[in-house]
This record gives C-alpha cells, sequence and structure tokens, in this order.
C-alpha cells in the first residue's frame, strides 16, 4: 500500500511541474511573441524541471531506493506533458505547433538532466 502512495506523489510531482510550465507560458504569451517564447521555452523547462526534481524528493523521501533516476524520468515525462499540452492549444490557436521533434528531444535532455540536479539539491539539503 505504502508503494501506490510514493506512485501517487510521483505523478502528483510531475503534474505540478507540467502545471507550472504550461501555466507560465501562457503568462508570456500574454506579454510576449510566439517567437521570444520559443527561445525562453528551454529556460522555462529547465527551470520547472529542477522545481519538479526538488519536490519529488521531498514528497517521496525514503520511498525509492534511486531517487535521482526516478527524478530524471520525472522531468523527462514533464517535458512529454508540457510539450503536448502546448502543441494541442497551439494547433488551435494559431494552426501550428511549437515544439518539434528536434526542438522535443533537447527540452527532453533538459529536462531530465535539471530535474536530476533538482533531486542532489533536494538530497543533499535534507542529507537523504
Amino acid at each position: 500500500m505504502k508503494r501506490y502512495k510514493h506512485l501517487l506523489n510521483f505523478f502528483s510531482a510531475t503534474l505540478v511541474g507540467i502545471f507550472g510550465s504550461v501555466l507560465l507560458v501562457m503568462f508570456f504569451i500574454s506579454i510576449m511573441s510566439v517567437r521570444t517564447i520559443e527561445k525562453l521555452l528551454p529556460f522555462i523547462i529547465g527551470f520547472n524541471a529542477a522545481l519538479t526534481g526538488y519536490n519529488l524528493i521531498i514528497r517521496i523521501k525514503d520511498g525509492f531506493k534511486h531517487k535521482r533516476i526516478l527524478s530524471a524520468l520525472s522531468g523527462i515525462l514533464m517535458v512529454v506533458g508540457v510539450a503536448l499540452m502546448l502543441n494541442i492549444a497551439f494547433y488551435f490557436d494559431t494552426g501550428g505547433y511549437i515544439v518539434y521533434m528536434v526542438d522535443f528531444l533537447l527540452l527532453a535532455f533538459l529536462g531530465g538532466v535539471f530535474s536530476f540536479l533538482g533531486a542532489i539539491l533536494a538530497i543533499k539539503y535534507f542529507k537523504l
């Protein structure tokens, strides 16, 4: 039963990162152009991925053995969710996409790395 609670915490930390990134992009789109948002997207993803990794470690504490690897997976899943939601929103709004395959691969790499680094920060802070 405890394992399911940790899986729920894993997915909830990932969902918080997804919705945080999407909300931040939607806020920026109201004051900036789409081209500027495309340039800022790696920074938005990196920041929210680090927060996702940190948040994941806070939530699961000692629930999983390989915390850093799960954190990187959480960051990659966050990027998948963000890219999917943004592409759907931009397709219905503008008829085009904002995240293409090469951009997605770069963002997935950044999401995994920064989430891993956020987890390391949380582990060192809480001395887990």
